[in-house]
């Protein structure tokens, strides 16, 4: 029989992935705090309806309705320069190559927040965080078709543009 899980354990396994999704959206510490906040908020009232498996995709699809929502209520976003955490890199690739990582990673995100914000959130579903394209699908609303349709396309702008940066 699978474990049941409270509020506080479902909090501590996936505040900070959705922190930092809704971060990478909003590029806003404080509505990435605040949205993240109402997220759980609303998870207060239906953690006991979900399994274990099906909690994260949900709790992902809530915080960008709610993002969304925000964004609906407010024509401006303020955009902030705080940095993006940048994945370890492993000890035996030396400084130079570390580097040339560290920089393509940085103009990835960069690139990414010149999308508009429906590809950014499918490119960062799948690429990020790796959900299936049926749980993007589901927690953005779409069929699976659109989802692949936008993350190809997505990816086939990031790649353009990152093409031109080296010419």
């Amino acid at each position: 029989m699978d474990k049941e899980f409270t509020l506080e354990e479902i909090y501590a396994l996936y505040m900070q992935d959705l922190y930092r999704y809704i971060y990478s959206l909003c590029k806003d510490s404080s509505l990435a705090e605040d949205i993240v906040q109402e997220t759980f908020y609303r998870a207060y009232f239906y953690v006991e309806t979900f399994q274990q498996e099906k909690i994260k995709p949900w709790l992902f699809k809530v915080a960008y309705h709610t993002f969304i929502d925000y964004r609906r209520k407010e024509k401006r976003m303020s955009y902030t320069d705080d940095l993006v955490t940048m994945p370890a890199v492993p000890s035996h690739i030396s400084a130079e190559d570390e580097y040339m990582i560290k920089n393509s990673i940085s103009s990835w995100w960069n690139l990414l927040e010149s999308l508009a914000p429906e590809k950014r959130n499918i490119v960062i579903l799948r690429d990020y965080y790796s959900f299936t394209y049926q749980e993007i699908a589901d927690m953005c609303d779409l069929s699976l078709s659109q989802v692949k349709i936008v993350l190809y396309r997505a990816r086939k702008e990031i790649q353009r543009e990152m093409n031109k940066e080296l010419d």
